[in-house]
């Protein structure tokens, strides 16, 4: 089914090449080809199709993934090990606005990625959060902006 998904979810949005049911995704391995350890990211999206192609996109990466379909998994998921986390705004159970509000209360000190549909506003803009971009967003400019924060 989330093959399906995936297939649908890149043409709809005219990605080609970027599900491989011959691989796996990341997240598997204890460390990186250089012998420490891989970078952590939780990828947060109520979007099935759209966050398993991030986290396909992410095995490129060698990184070690978690995830979560809403705030309250997301907020879940984070500890001290957390790199990077990738965050939807519109999410049920706690928002994005509503899970950067309580990250405070998390021992997670990485950087937040919002990609949203909608537009930055009072609510939840790049101040609150270290950038914000407008989905969609394709496999290139999602991994280079990844890279960005794991540097």
């Amino acid at each position: 089914m989330h093959q399906d998904l995936i297939w649908i979810y890149n043409l709809i949005n005219n990605e080609t090449g970027l599900w491989r049911p011959d691989e796996h995704r990341g997240g598997n391995s204890d460390t990186t080809p250089g012998g420490s350890n891989p970078a952590t990211v939780v990828v947060a999206d109520d979007d099935d199709a759209f966050r398993e192609s991030l986290l396909i996109w992410l095995s490129d990466k060698q990184c070690t993934t978690r995830e979560a379909s809403n705030g309250v998994e997301a907020l879940d998921n984070l500890d001290d090990a957390v790199d990077i986390l990738v965050l939807d705004r519109e999410m049920p159970k706690l928002s994005g606005p509503e899970v950067v509000e309580r990250l405070s209360e998390t021992p997670f000190s990485g950087s937040t990625i919002v990609l949203s549909a909608n537009r930055p506003d009072a609510c939840l803009d790049e101040d609150d959060v270290e950038t914000y971009v407008q989905k969609p967003i394709n496999r290139e400019n999602f991994l280079n902006l990844v890279e960005q924060y794991l540097r």
